[in-house]
């Protein structure tokens, strides 16, 4: 089988129902259903990395640097049909030419957690992370993908 092809979009920020869709299939588990919160979250972040095949969002990355010292990936998001095609590590590679200085962190997903490793990084033991008491936990992944598998169907 052929691999897939692609090409890295540096700064190319797609559109929301793009973004709905390629969460909903990775699946990175997201309030893709609260399209003024999805739209807030990439309103806020100063790193925005695409990948297309063709007209196709096939992968995503989405994180904040100060550009100096901290640089945080917030999502990392690979279509399932592009997984272990290079889109994520190409995605990251744009980090470092960029931001020479910045010490890059990431929460991973449950499911990619044997990947980064994989693509060079290594696992912290002093994070730690606190949520609003009155935020509601995150869904399961069993959950998330039923509740968006038609969502996913589009992308």
């Amino acid at each position: 089988m052929t691999p897939p092809t692609f090409r890295i979009a540096p700064h190319e920020r797609p559109g929301l129902e793009a973004i709905q869709a390629l969460y909903a299939a990775s699946p990175l588990r997201r309030p893709i259903g609260d399209a003024a919160r999805l739209k807030q979250m990439f309103d806020g972040a100063n790193v925005i990395h695409s990948a297309w095949d063709g007209p196709r969002l096939v992968g995503l990355l989405r994180g904040w640097t100060d550009g100096a010292f901290d640089g945080y990936v917030c999502d990392l998001a690979v279509h399932p049909g592009y997984q272990k095609a290079g889109v994520g590590k190409a995605l990251m590679a744009l980090l470092f030419p960029e931001f020479p200085r910045v010490r890059w962190v990431l929460l991973a997903s449950p499911l990619a957690e044997g990947y980064y490793p994989h693509v060079g990084w290594k696992p912290l033991q002093n994070a730690w992370e606190q949520s609003h008491p009155d935020r509601p936990g995150m869904p399961s992944f069993e959950a998330f993908q039923s509740q968006f598998a038609e969502l996913a169907s589009r992308a």
